[in-house]
């Protein structure tokens, strides 16, 4: 009677030792498993590591990029301005009063309206050429085309502007403007100084723009020069107010 037993005892015992059989190879595997995956997650920490790595290298190699972009749009700037730096632009003269001689309409916008007065200077022989920009007129425009004036002397261009710039220019009633003739870039970057002199001489004060792109001010007998345009604000908020002490 004890046999069955004892033979199911045994039967039991070598179920139990496959069981733990099993599950001995089922945690090898798993083992490997998770040495595999720990493996893998080395490799992508290293790749992430050198993906790090290439990212900040290229901001460095982009930062350097882009200060040697700047660096050159700078020279660029500067070679086309020392180009211009003879040259001086008419702005909002109406075409057609100079019929076929620019030039001399020019010579005499100087003389008459601008009001250079050097006897020993002739303003004819030192203009190296005078054209409309762009050459053909465009369809549509609102406004003149500006004149390019072309001096052969720096001095005698400089000494024109300052005067043109001390002044309110008109000609058959409409006013012009004088203007150094300065490089597209450095144009931009006098935008906002040109309408701040707008705001400026409509409340009374006397306003010239320097190069590049700086201001100086003449309001209440007092000499002002500003090198950014916020410093501007207070100025012209006493002006505005109309206080004495500017």
């Amino acid at each position: 009677m004890l046999k069955a037993p004892a033979m199911e005892l045994k039967d039991s015992f070598k179920t139990s030792k496959s069981n733990q059989e099993a599950i001995r190879n089922l945690c090898e595997d798993l083992g490997q498993k998770i040495d595999d995956l720990a493996d893998r997650t080395a490799a992508l920490e290293e790749e992430v590591g050198d993906l790090r790595a290439t990212v900040e290298e290229n901001k460095e190699q982009i930062g350097g990029l882009k200060s040697g972009e700047a660096e050159v749009l700078a020279k660029l700037e500067s070679l086309e301005n020392n180009q211009r730096r003879n040259n001086l632009r008419f702005l909002r003269v109406l075409e057609g009063l100079e019929g076929d001689d620019l030039k001399g309409f020019v010579v005499k916008l100087i003389n008459q309206e601008i009001k250079f007065e050097d006897a020993g200077v002739d303003i004819a022989k030192d203009i190296q050429r005078v054209h409309r920009v762009p050459a053909k007129t465009p369809p549509n425009r609102d406004r003149p085309r500006k004149s390019l004036v072309y001096f052969l002397t720096y001095g005698l261009k400089e000494r024109i502007l300052e005067m043109a710039l001390k002044k309110s220019l008109s000609v058959n009633g409409a006013p012009f403007e004088v203007r150094s003739d300065l490089a597209s870039i450095t144009l931009n970057k006098q935008w906002e100084p040109g309408k701040i002199i707008d705001i400026l001489r409509r409340l009374g004060a006397t306003a010239q723009l320097r190069f590049p792109a700086s201001l100086r001010v003449m309001a209440n007998n007092k000499m002002y020069n500003f090198n950014d345009c916020n410093d501007v604000d207070d100025l012209i908020k006493k002006l505005e107010q109309g206080s004495g002490a500017v």
